[in-house]
């Protein structure tokens, strides 16, 4: 027992001498290996970008002045937060708020900055009332005059989109407001749904043999009332038929009729229940057209569902 100690003993004691041996002295070097990289510092970054361009307006204007929170953040149109929500929410956009002689009709007109209510907006201390000028964190206070003649030139040069391309101008289809059907007297009868017998109908109800006037309401973004083509009621037995075949189809010219008062204008149709069934409802649909279009304006249209239709109909009393 003895003798294996000492032999381990020995051979640890050699394994030391050769480790120690095999030791050197290392001195680490002074000499940074970064100290070579050649470090060229860049020149610093120039903003190409034209001042009056749409990219550059959001980034430097509508973004951190107009898409405040509580602003034109989403809250309240023009919708400033992204390029495409303020196109889309500036140029050929309908205004909601228009000063007191209604003297505008789109937010943004291309070239035209005088009947832009953007730059009014921007410019005009007291557009509806005292300090509502645009931005609103300053009150009263305008916008630096820089930045207001980067929106101007924008605008003078036809106010182009993020991508420098012209706007055109929007042509949509005619919209169908509402009817309201009259009397003689010109009482409405389709105020209200009806009642025969505890049964609510969404037609309204009238005797047979009865005149009555159909008056219904379109606008249209370029084409006034008395210039609008076709301009037809169409009646059916059927809530999705009005070709020619339909069971019990007539159609009806309207007119321009202006409404006493106020001059507005409205189309209108004269009908009589005699020309149909007692005991019937009757579906009607308007159709007209801008003349901008080839092919006509529908409403209700078939696709909508059957309250619509229900509720442009007439039911005939026996």
């Amino acid at each position: 027992m003895k003798i294996r100690i000492v032999s381990c003993l020995a051979l640890f004691a050699l394994i030391s001498c050769v480790l120690v041996s095999c030791w050197k002295d290392v001195t680490p070097s002074t000499k940074n290996p970064y100290d070579d990289v050649d470090y060229v510092t860049p020149p610093a970054p120039v903003d190409t970008l034209d001042p009056s361009s749409f990219v550059a307006l959001h980034r430097n204007i509508f973004q951190p002045r107009c898409a405040n929170p509580g602003c034109h953040d989403g809250n309240f149109e023009p919708d400033f937060r992204t390029l495409e929500s303020s196109y889309a929410t500036l140029v050929y956009h309908p205004i909601i708020k228009n000063n007191n002689d209604s003297t505008f009709a789109f937010r943004v007109i291309p070239f035209d900055k005088a009947k832009s209510v953007l730059y009014e907006r921007l410019t005009n201390c007291c557009f509806v009332n005292q300090n509502d000028r645009m931005p609103q964190d300053n009150i009263g206070v305008p916008l630096e005059a820089d930045k207001i003649s980067a929106i101007e030139t924008w605008i003078t040069n036809g106010a182009r989109d993020m991508f420098g391309n012209l706007p055109h101008y929007p042509n949509s289809e005619p919209t169908i407001a509402y009817y309201v059907a009259v009397n003689s007297q010109f009482q409405p009868l389709s105020e209200t749904n009806s009642r025969i017998d505890s049964v609510y109908y969404n037609p309204f109800i009238v005797a047979k043999n009865f005149a009555m006037s159909l008056i219904i309401e379109v606008t249209d973004d370029s084409t006034s009332v008395p210039n609008l083509l076709y301009n037809k009621f169409k009646m059916s037995y059927e809530p999705d038929n009005f070709t020619a075949s339909a069971p019990g189809f007539k159609e009806y010219q309207a007119f321009v009729f202006t409404l006493p008062g106020n001059g507005k204008q409205y189309l209108m149709a004269s009908v009589n229940t005699g020309d149909f069934s007692p005991d019937k409802v009757v579906y009607f649909r308007f159709y007209t057209n801008d003349g901008d279009h080839s092919f006509n304006t529908e409403f209700p249209y078939s696709d909508l569902p059957l309250p619509y239709k229900t509720f442009f109909s007439f039911y005939i009393l026996p």
